[in-house]
Parts: C-alpha cells; structure tokens; sequence
C-alpha cells in the first residue's frame, strides 16, 4: 500500500493537487469518466459520500449532496462503484463521511475500504478523543484518519492533534463552511503558520480556494491544496469543468 505521507515526501512539485467531488455527482459515470482522463493530474482524490446533514458544507455542496442522496447515492453504492471501476486502482482516493455512515461494524468497514483501494478517511464530526482512540485501529487497517485544525482550534488541541496524526493534516483555513472566497485571509495565512510551527507534517489548505493565482500564494506555506466547492459549482451550472480544472491543476506546478 502506497503511505499518503510518501506521496508529500516524494512530490515533484510545489504542492498536491487534491479534488473533492460528491460521489455520484452529477453521475458515477461521469465521474469516473473525468476523473480516468485526469488521472495523472490528480495526487490524491477526496471523495465525498452523500449525507443529508453535511454540517461543514456551504451552500452549493449541501445542494450537490441533496441531489445526489435523490439519486440513490449513499455509502455503500458508492464502495460497489469503486469495486467495479478502476478509480481507486489509478488514483489515491481518500473518502469524506460522516460517523453515524460507519460507527456501526466499524471494523468491518473498515476492511472493505481496504479492499477497495481506499487509502484513508476524513470524518468531520469525529471528537478528537475518539479519534486518539480509532488510529490505532485505523492502522491495523492499513487506512489513515485524517485530522483538521481550523482556526478556532484551542492552542493546546493542536498541540495533541499533531502529535496523534497519523497523515497529513487537513487545514481548515476559514471559520465558517465550504465555499469559493474572493481572497485568502491574512488570519488564514497566520494560522497555518502557527501550526507549522508545531510540526514538521504534512499540512494541506482546505476551504476557499477557487483561482490559479491564490493557490500560487500559498506555495511555500503548506505542502498542498483541497478544491471543492469552485468544482462543484461548474458542474451545477453546466460550465466547462476541464479548462478550469486544468487551470487550477497547473497552479500546483
């Protein structure tokens, strides 16, 4: 199994290139479709499931998850999808969840993301205290937790999520939900300063991002970058997603 925490160690340029999409948005077969043909452009993949109470997402990604749940998608369509496609095979997939999606026969989950290729999970409600207590178990299954930071995180809580990450660190870079923002703030900016001052781990900027020219200005600043919610608001609105994907793949550079 391919470590994510190789993947920074070993990268070739300035930063990852991580996509979230909703699973099963618009389709799963446009999705893998996009996603096969962007392959070697994607560093690691952030696959969101559908819930029906996203609680970290702004508008638009509530409205996809919505849309999506209509269409039948949940956890386990989505687990038989990456087993018959070649998606987690070919690119590093990591999946974002709830939960309530997986604490009932978490073990058993657990070694059917193993099987499908998945390499570790984001779960945004999860408290820290029973995050110190699943890495154990996590390991056991060759899957890693990914934890965040944001900027309301208490000076001594970042201290104890550093030292218990077991892979990169997901930096929520704004107080408040998902979505584009026109700038990146100066507050943002300080406060991943101030978590790399604790560690010398990977961090990647998640939240806000939605041009070539900010993620530019954070070379240098964290090892790499999540973009949502500018993707996702391409495929409502039936734009070109390809340009704009190239575009912001480029910046990575």
């Amino acid at each position: 199994m391919v470590n994510l925490l190789d993947k920074f160690r070993e990268k070739k340029k300035s930063l990852l290139f991580i996509p979230f999409f909703v699973s099963g948005f618009p389709s799963f077969h446009f999705l893998e479709g996009f996603l096969i043909r962007n392959k070697d452009k994607i560093d690691i993949l952030e696959l969101g499931i559908p819930f029906s109470d996203p609680i970290a997402d702004g508008p638009i990604l509530q409205e996809i998850n919505y849309r999506a749940m209509i269409n039948g998608v949940n956890l386990g369509s989505t687990i038989n999808w990456l087993a018959k496609t070649e998606i987690s095979k070919k690119i590093d997939t990591i999946l974002l969840l709830y939960f309530n999606l997986v604490q009932k026969d978490l073990e058993s989950k657990l070694e059917k993301f193993r099987e499908v290729g998945v390499k570790g999970l984001v779960i945004p409600d999860l408290p820290l205290e029973e995050a110190e207590t699943l890495v154990p178990l996590f390991t056991k299954f060759n899957l890693d937790l990914i934890l965040f930071i944001s900027p309301t995180t208490r000076e001594e809580r970042i201290k104890k999520i550093v030292k218990i990450a077991p892979s990169f660190l997901y930096c929520i870079s704004v107080k408040g939900v998902t979505g584009e923002r026109e700038t990146l703030l100066e507050e943002s900016i300080a406060f991943v300063k101030r978590v790399r001052k604790e560690t010398d781990k990977p961090l990647v900027w998640g939240f806000g991002i939605r041009s070539g020219e900010q993620i530019k200005t954070l070379k240098g600043l964290v090892d790499g970058v999540i973009v949502g919610s500018a993707f996702a608001k391409k495929i409502l609105n039936n734009e070109d997603l390809q340009e704009y994907f190239d575009e912001l793949y480029e910046a990575t550079l």
